[in-house]
């Protein structure tokens, strides 16, 4: 008896592919893709067949290929991370000096949620700016961190070693989490109110 079901299925399928050839050729090209996953990736056991095909497809950026090859730590990672963070709120570029703060502030939408928003962005790009500063080379570490170029690239660019390029990553990268300390020591809650009441 089951032989007849399963002739019957397959004229079935057989119909459909006719009938639909172009759906027939995605479920066919999806089909071998999964197998060829589950051949691939079967083994892991953490995380489905997908999410590993899918991950071993990605080219990780610069930054995360430092990090996994050891070259940077987690929190010079974490570092770079957020600057490129505040860069990209603040629409830095490499022309970008300082930050004022008073025309950072937001006179706008009232509420907790916002004010502690804006204190967060106005000490994020106030640490950004003295960050910044500091660095003997900034367009070199900012194409590394805030444009994700690698370091070969970006020494090639500045006309310097690969190492020397590394050297000044890291050391910028070090120097990140005492600019967020001052930032917090320089601009409290106070600072922030003051700023908003006179903006109006």
């Amino acid at each position: 008896m089951a032989a007849p079901q399963n002739s019957s299925r397959q004229a079935t399928l057989d119909h459909w592919a006719r009938a639909h050839p172009e759906r027939a050729a995605e479920e066919l090209a999806l089909a071998r893709a999964n197998r060829a996953a589950r051949k691939d990736w079967g083994h892991k056991q953490a995380g489905t067949v997908q999410t590993h095909a899918h991950a071993a497809g990605l080219r990780q950026g610069a930054l995360a290929r430092l990090y996994q090859s050891g070259a940077i730590d987690v929190h010079q990672l974490g570092a770079a991370q957020e600057i490129a963070a505040v860069a990209e709120t603040i629409g830095a570029g490499l022309g970008v000096r300082m930050v004022s703060l008073e025309t950072r502030v937001d006179g706008g939408r009232r509420g907790p949620d916002q004010f502690w928003e804006s204190l967060g962005r106005v000490r994020a790009e106030w640490a950004y700016g003295r960050w910044r500063a500091q660095l003997p080379k900034p367009g070199l570490v900012l194409a590394m961190v805030v444009d994700d170029v690698g370091i070969a690239a970006a020494a090639r660019f500045f006309g310097m070693r690969k190492v020397r390029a590394r050297a000044h990553l890291i050391a910028a990268l070090e120097l990140w989490p005492d600019a967020i300390r001052k930032a917090r020591d320089q601009i409290d809650e106070a600072d922030l109110l003051v700023m908003q009441a006179r903006l109006g």
